[in-house]
């Protein structure tokens, strides 16, 4: 068949593609790294031709234009499902209005399921496409061709520079699928400059990790981008660990160099053996260009990557996140700031993500060693990030009832099968030092702790390591 001539047939400018929104839409413009920006950029010009158009996108890597033209959102209602940085401006004045909350396990399926009666139309970033036809949604697999399957109308978004990433499924979508094409020779695909360097913080949490001995040599990694799990990562080559496997939600620098090194060899997996599996990917050129077509690696859409049963059937899996609040009955706040705001609104700060679906997988491993831990700093700007109890509007990411370890760079705790008053216990051992005492004194006023009880001068239960 004759592609080429197909393609042609559909290429439009993206100032005509911009034009086919119409009013009262639902429109999906994609997220990280595979954001249709070019969109973004002539839409914006269009805030006075239209009215009441949704626009929907997750993992927000920039300060979109249709927010900067329609800041109080008159034509543009805007939602998304994992805000970042560039946009936590806009959802502090706004409030938590603009958030689709939901587990990223469940993208996909709600797209199929539920956005097949309301996608109008969806603008997904691609690479060029190949001799048979197909194109590959590169660095962000995750839900986009689910949100093809459910979009009315598929407009692609060509990048010359975007990799081709090999796949398990969903990877591709055929020219056949799409009904018009777009070159983007404006917008480069977006990568990170250069890795943030660790903090101290950072260094004493990883060490800590690392001395409770949660890593194991065959243990199946998943944990992001950042100074902590960069640092993790670091001691994990510094220590000789081996055959560790990576099955991940993101992959970034830290764990290409792991596979580089040999120190990843996925040799333990049962399932994808041998292939370092994850849904995005996001960080330095160098990165992309590593993943580009490279047969150490598989792309798989969300369901299958954060799956908690496939998860679960990961060998010695260990999940690493980080989290904003926990309190001492172990709730786990990781997205939403309650009414503490400057502004009096609650704030969404970003989003549930794939932390719970780690959580889930981890807690339910089929060979009982996962492990999930939930990672913090001590303190945030002077106050304790060990709380009571989570204050009026904040959103509980991770129930109490799931959640295993909690790490800071005070000490790990095990909360599992602990009782209220050990859980508050153990936390406040592991506490910056300058809180604990309040936190000792408030969880008696709540009753978290018995009038009679003493917490241990020695290591209380479930605190697996402890410095002072």
């Amino acid at each position: 068949m004759d592609y080429k001539s197909e393609y042609e047939k559909k290429l439009i400018s993206p100032e005509d593609a911009a034009r086919l929104v119409k009013d009262g839409m639902h429109i999906e413009i994609g997220g990280s790294a595979n954001t249709a920006l070019i969109i973004d950029r002539y839409l914006a010009q269009r805030k006075d031709e239209l009215s009441n158009v949704e626009i929907g996108t997750f993992i927000d890597l920039a300060p979109y234009e249709f927010l900067k033209a329609d800041p109080e959102q008159e034509t543009f209602k805007w939602e998304s499902c994992f805000l970042y940085e560039p946009v936590r401006k806009y959802s502090k004045e706004i409030g938590p209005c603009v958030h689709r909350p939901g587990v990223l396990s469940d993208a996909g399926l709600i797209a199929r399921e539920i956005g097949i009666d309301s996608v109008d139309m969806a603008f997904l970033v691609t690479t060029p496409m190949d001799r048979h036809g197909y194109f590959n949604f590169g660095v962000t697999c995750t839900f986009l061709k689910s949100i093809a399957e459910a979009a009315d109308t598929v407009v692609l978004v060509v990048k010359e520079d975007m990799p081709w990433i090999n796949g398990g499924y969903d990877e591709c979508i055929h020219i056949s699928e799409v009904d018009y094409i777009v070159e983007d020779r404006e917008f480069p695909t977006p990568f990170l400059p250069f890795l943030p360097p660790p903090t101290k913080e950072d260094e004493m949490i990883a060490e800590n990790i690392i001395e409770a001995g949660l890593v194991e040599n065959g243990s199946t990694l998943q944990v992001g981008i950042g100074g902590l799990p960069n640092t993790v990562i670091k001691m994990l080559k510094e220590a000789g660990f081996k055959d560790l496997g990576i099955h991940t939600e993101m992959i970034g620098d830290g764990l290409m160099e792991l596979i580089e090194d040999g120190i990843v060899t996925n040799s333990q997996k049962k399932l994808d053996k041998g292939k370092s599996v994850f849904s995005f990917a996001l960080g330095t050129r160098k990165l992309y260009d590593f993943l580009d077509r490279n047969p150490k690696v598989a792309t798989y859409p969300v369901e299958y990557t954060n799956h908690p049963f496939v998860i679960a059937q990961q060998p010695k899996m260990f999940s690493l996140n980080q989290i904003a609040q926990i309190d001492l009955m172990g709730q786990v706040n990781s997205e939403q700031i309650g009414l503490t705001s400057p502004t009096g609104k609650i704030y969404q700060v970003s989003g549930t993500g794939g932390q719970l679906d780690f959580v889930l997988g981890s807690f339910y491993s089929f060979d009982r060693r996962g492990k999930a831990v939930l990672a913090t700093y001590s303190t945030y700007n002077g106050t304790s990030r060990i709380i009571p109890a989570l204050p009026t509007g904040a959103a509980i990411t991770v129930p109490r009832s799931v959640v295993q370890y909690v790490a800071t760079e005070w000490g790990i705790a095990y909360l599992r099968g602990l009782p209220i008053y050990k859980r508050a216990a153990a936390l406040i051992q592991i506490a910056h030092p300058d809180h604990r005492d309040w936190l000792e004194e408030e969880a008696r006023k709540l009753g978290i702790l018995p009038p009679k009880y003493s917490i241990p001068s020695g290591k209380a239960d479930g605190v697996i390591y402890r410095r002072d």
